[in-house]
C-alpha cells in the first residue's frame, strides 16, 4: 500500500516527529510512505525534508504560493495518481483544507486527516483561528479523522463530525533507545559530544528544570519563568533550560531580565535531537495553554523523567493518576511553582522509572501507532 503523507511543515516539532516515526514503522510493515512536503516558492529545503532524506525516506517537494492554492493541490493529486497512491494522509490544516474541501469526484483517493492539535489560545480574531475554523469544516468531508487524544475528540469544535469516521490514535515513539538516553541525569563523557557544551555546563551547576518547544504564546513559557522567580525566592537553587525557537524570544528575554533571572535561565535556541538533552534535566516541565498529545512528554516518560505539566489536551491521559508527575491548571504560575517544589523534595526516581516504562510500552510505542493506522487505512480503502 502506498501512502502519501501531506504536510506543510514549520519546523521539526511534534507533528513532524510523529510523521517521521510513523513512516519508519510503515516501511517495516511493508508499506510505501511518501512525504509530500508543501512550502512557499523560494524555500529550498525545510528541516523536515532534510531529516526525512537523512533517514532514507522518499520526499517530494511541492512549492506553491500561500493561501488556498488549488492549482498546487491538483499538482499533488496528479503526482498521487501517477504513483498509484492508495491513500492520502494529511497532517495539518493546509492539507486538510486543500483536499478536504475538494469534491470527492476530483480527489478520488481516500483521505485521512490527523489533527495534531490547534495552537490558537484566545477568543479574539486571528489568522490562525480562521484557518482552524476552515479546518474543522473541512474535516466533515474526510474518509477518516484521527485525533491524538480523547480530549481532542470531545472538543465542541468537532461535535459536527460523523462519529463513525472519528478515531483516536495516540502518538508513538520508537521502543529502542537510539534517539534518547535511557538513564536520567547522567553526565557520561561519551554523551557530551552529542550535546551543546554550554547546555551541559549549565545543567551541571544545579537542579535543572527543562522544557522543549516552540517559543510561542500557546506554550505558556511566561508562566514557567514567573514560577521560577517564586521558587528561587523561597530559597531553592533551581535553574531552567527551554530548548526551542520562535517569535516569543524577545518578550521572554525581556521578562527574564526584568525578574533578574539571567544567570538562571538558558534559551539556547533550536537544537536537532533536542530529546538527547532530557537526560540532563531533573524535572521536565510543560506549561502549555493548549496541546494535542505532546511528543516531548513521551520522550520524558521513556527515560523515567519526572513531569510537571498543565491539565490540557491529552496530557492528563498520559500522566494518568499522576504517578509520573503532577498536573496543574494552565495560566497559574503559583501552582506551577508549588508543584515543582513538591516534586523536587518528595519524588522517588526508582518507582517512577518502573511506572514510566510500563506505560510507555503499553500505550505509546510507534509500532503500536503504525499498526493502528494500518488498520484504519485498510478500512478507509475497503481493502
Amino acid at each position: 500500500m502506498k501512502v502519501l503523507h501531506i504536510i506543510d511543515s514549520g519546523g521539526l516539532y511534534g507533528a513532524e516527529m510523529v510523521l517521521l516515526n510513523l513512516a519508519a514503522e510503515q516501511i517495516k510493515q511493508g508499506l510505501e510512505p511518501i512525504i509530500a512536503s508543501i512550502g512557499e516558492k523560494g524555500v529550498e529545503e525545510k528541516a523536515l525534508e532534510t531529516e526525512a532524506i537523512r533517514r532514507g525516506f522518499r520526499v517530494e517537494k511541492f512549492r506553491m504560493t500561500p493561501g488556498p492554492n488549488y492549482l498546487g493541490a491538483l499538482k499533488i493529486l496528479k503526482f498521487a495518481r501517477k504513483e498509484d497512491v492508495d491513500i492520502l494522509h494529511s497532517h495539518g490544516y493546509k492539507g486538510n483544507i486543500l483536499f478536504g474541501l475538494m469534491p470527492k469526484k476530483i480527489r478520488g483517493t481516500p483521505l485521512v486527516a490527523t489533527i495534531h492539535g490547534y495552537t490558537s489560545t484566545g477568543n479574539g480574531f486571528s489568522r490562525m483561528r480562521v484557518y482552524e475554523s476552515l479546518d474543522s469544516k473541512a474535516l466533515r468531508f474526510m474518509d477518516a479523522v484521527v485525533f491524538v487524544s480523547n480530549a481532542m475528540k470531545l472538543d465542541p469544535r468537532f461535535k459536527h463530525l460523523n462519529h463513525s469516521r472519528v478515531h483516536v490514535i495516540h502518538n508513538g515513539i520508537p521502543i529502542d533507545s537510539h534517539s534518547a538516553p535511557s538513564h536520567p541525569h547522567t553526565f557520561a563523557p561519551s554523551d557530551a559530544a552529542d550535546l551543546d557544551q554550554h547546555i551541559l555546563s549549565f545543567c551541571r551547576h544545579g537542579f535543572t528544570l527543562g522544557s522543549i518547544g516552540r517559543l510561542s504564546p500557546e506554550k505558556g513559557y511566561t508562566y514557567l519563568i514567573d514560577a521560577l522567580k517564586i521558587i528561587r525566592e523561597k530559597g531553592h537553587d533551581v535553574r531552567l533550560v527551554i530548548i526551542g525557537e520562535g517569535g516569543e524570544r524577545n518578550s521572554l528575554e525581556k521578562k527574564i531580565k526584568e525578574l533578574d533571572l539571567e544567570s538562571y535561565v538558558m534559551l539556547p535556541g533550536y537544537k536537532e535531537s533536542a530529546s538527547s538533552c532530557l537526560t540532563y534535566f531533573d524535572i521536565f516541565v510543560l506549561p502549555s495553554l493548549t496541546e494535542g498529545l505532546p511528543m516531548t512528554i513521551l520522550e520524558a516518560i521513556r527515560i523515567g523523567l519526572p513531569i510537571i505539566a498543565t491539565n490540557v489536551g491529552g496530557i492528563p491521559e498520559i500522566l494518568g493518576n499522576e504517578d509520573l508527575g503532577i498536573l496543574v491548571p494552565r495560566r497559574n504560575h503559583k501552582e506551577l511553582a508549588q508543584a515543582i517544589i513538591f516534586w523536587k523534595t518528595h519524588y522517588k526516581r526508582e518507582k517512577l522509572a518502573q511506572n514510566s516504562e510500563k506505560r510507555f510500552m503499553k500505550r505509546y510505542s510507534s509500532r503500536l501507532m503504525a499498526k493502528r493506522y494500518s488498520s484504519l487505512y485498510k478500512h478507509a480503502t475497503g481493502s
